[in-house]
């Protein structure tokens, strides 16, 4: 049976594939293999890549033909440490000369993106540790007002930049979503591959605008009083929503809800449900490995103390490691995590950012393997 499906990269085709290449390497003629090699690589570069793929990879690279060979050392820099270090000593004992090749420049190309990486976080160390100094120097205060300047500087050079890019967007969409349906609909497996790809890659950038807009967009003064309870429902449905737009099952992870009716706050209603929805969906996509919903807990509790609502939403995922939690960075925008298909960089700096601006504060505390727990203070008269 022909597996032009297998393009797509659904989990399907890949399992029909793996099970068809079972029973010999010519139960897919070679050029189809080399297409099937080709189709895993975004999954692989996003983090969402699933064991089948991982088994796939793994015995392509042993495949007879010397271009099915190849195309698996091109995904070496994308490909986890451990299992590109495995394929790496694999195919450059290879017996081509061009499958040792394309091992070789894979791993000059590795070499040079952990150089970038390497360079990227010392810079932002650097804006770490020089906070930490105003911090030392003149106190917890200071610092953070240091920060929140830096923050306004920064917002008001996105303000700028999204002016521009949505006059460019504004053309580019138009004229590549009509090029990429023609190319879907007329063109051969390959050529849809890469369309699908570009319109991908387009929605990621028009998403990454609209964060932008949403993060230097000013919160509305105006406050409502709104029953808290109802806000957490209708953020939890947001963020289901999209889990299941992903392809994955949000029901596998349980949520508890301990939500007082009671509890009301004057609120601008749709920044604090927007807020609420980003946490929870970092919530859901901690329990997301290699393109699957692992099962797991969420929990969100609310009380009330004196003249503050505190909020707190915690899930039993895979946590933050350390260095990662500790850097005051870590909820200003930009810090993209590539490992989740549609991350903008936005989602927790957009949650504090509303927060603070109803007089609030929005606190993590994380262990890696344990889970984390992210705490919101919300003022319950207005500020």
């Amino acid at each position: 049976m022909r597996t032009e499906a297998t393009v797509e990269s659904s989990e399907a085709s890949l399992r029909e594939a793996f099970q068809q290449l079972q029973g010999g390497s010519n139960a897919i003629p070679w050029w189809e293999r080399r297409n099937l090699a080709q189709s895993m690589s975004e999954s692989f570069v996003v983090g969402t890549a699933s064991e089948t793929a991982f088994l796939l990879v793994n015995h392509l690279a042993k495949d007879p033909k010397w271009e099915v060979r190849v195309t698996i050392a091109e995904l070496l820099p994308v490909l986890p440490e451990a299992d590109s270090k495995r394929l790496t000593e694999l195919l450059l004992a290879d017996s081509n000369t061009y499958v040792r090749r394309a091992a070789e420049r894979a791993i000059e190309r590795r070499k040079r993106d952990l150089r970038v990486a390497g360079k990227a976080r010392k810079s932002a160390d650097q804006v770490s540790a020089q906070l930490q100094a105003i911090e030392d120097e003149f106190g917890k205060t200071a610092a953070t007002k240091s920060l929140r300047m830096a923050e306004r500087y920064t917002e008001m050079l996105v303000a700028s930049f999204v002016h521009d890019l949505r006059s460019i967007m504004t053309h580019l969409q138009v004229n590549c979503y009509s090029l990429i349906e023609e190319v879907i609909a007329d063109a051969g497996s390959q050529a849809k591959r890469y369309g699908v790809r570009v319109r991908n890659d387009l929605q990621l950038l028009e998403s990454s605008v609209e964060d932008m807009v949403t993060f230097t967009r000013p919160v509305p003064t105006e406050r409502l009083p709104e029953r808290l309870a109802v806000l957490v429902a209708e953020a939890l449905e947001l963020t289901r929503d999209s889990v299941r737009k992903a392809k994955l099952d949000p029901e596998l992870v349980s949520v508890q809800q301990d939500v007082p009716e009671s509890i009301v706050v004057p609120l601008a209603r749709h920044q604090i449900v927007i807020a609420l929805a980003n946490v929870l969906k970092n919530a859901y996509e901690a329990f997301q490995c290699k393109g699957t919903m692992r099962p797991g807990a969420i929990r969100i509790a609310a009380s009330t103390c004196h003249k503050w609502v505190t909020l707190t939403i915690e899930d039993t995922g895979q946590g933050i490691c350390d260095e990662e939690l500790r850097t005051p960075l870590l909820l200003t925008p930009g810090r993209r995590n590539k490992s989740k298909r549609h991350s903008t960089g936005y989602g927790l700096p957009i949650a504090a950012r509303n927060v603070a601006a109803h007089g609030g504060l929005l606190r993590l505390e994380s262990r890696e393997d344990e889970g984390t727990t992210v705490t919101i203070l919300l003022p319950r008269e207005s500020q």
